[in-house]
């Protein structure tokens, strides 16, 4: 109980597919959910720093899990009310923040144009190309929470936290990912 309101705290893992587990099964057990993710991401814009926020107004479906369960086409929204108390949370606790669409990638190389020995990505500059397009981040999750949250029948909204800066190729350390870390969750809970 967090002041005076039951919520429930789940890891739900790395990707769409632990996602879609944690949404589907969590929903069998009410039918008023509101799903918040606190996680972190990649800013895809300059004027985002290393250890700010970003909620989520919308996300690219990237990923394919979403896909069996509706058509390409349909948009991955975030909850209304959801996003706008995010941003009153943020606000609250005086975070600095960046509202916008984000990206929901499949995996963290290739699908994010990281290249490893061995495994060159095919496309060389999605970070980039999605940049130009004005969105905000890039992360793993939240096209999946958001379409199975509208498609069940409840409220969702995310807020992740930048570890890393793609257009300046900057990552956070520990300390900076910890700060960071703190600030979504606390403008989670409020």
């Amino acid at each position: 109980t967090y002041h005076g309101l039951e919520i429930t705290v789940t890891g739900t893992g790395i990707g769409p597919d632990n996602m879609e587990i944690a949404v589907v099964e969590l929903s069998q057990t009410r039918k008023d959910l509101t799903f918040i993710r606190v996680g972190s991401c990649g800013a895809l814009q300059k004027e985002i720093e290393l250890g700010d926020l970003v909620v989520s107004t919308a996300a690219v479906r990237l990923e394919n899990t979403s896909s069996f369960f509706v058509p390409d086409g349909f948009p991955a929204v975030a909850d209304f009310d959801v996003t706008r108390a995010l941003i009153d949370g943020c606000r609250a606790t005086k975070a600095r923040h960046h509202v916008g669409i984000t990206a929901s990638a499949p995996g963290f190389y290739g699908a994010q144009s990281r290249s490893a020995p061995g495994f060159p990505p095919r496309f060389k500059d999605l970070p980039g190309d999605l940049g130009k397009l004005g969105v905000k981040n890039l992360e793993m999750e939240v096209s999946a929470l958001f379409t199975l949250a509208t498609i069940g029948r409840h409220r969702a909204g995310a807020v992740c936290a930048v570890y890393a800066q793609r257009p300046r190729n900057q990552f956070a350390d520990a300390t900076q990912k910890a700060a960071a870390e703190a600030r979504a969750i606390e403008a989670g809970l409020r």
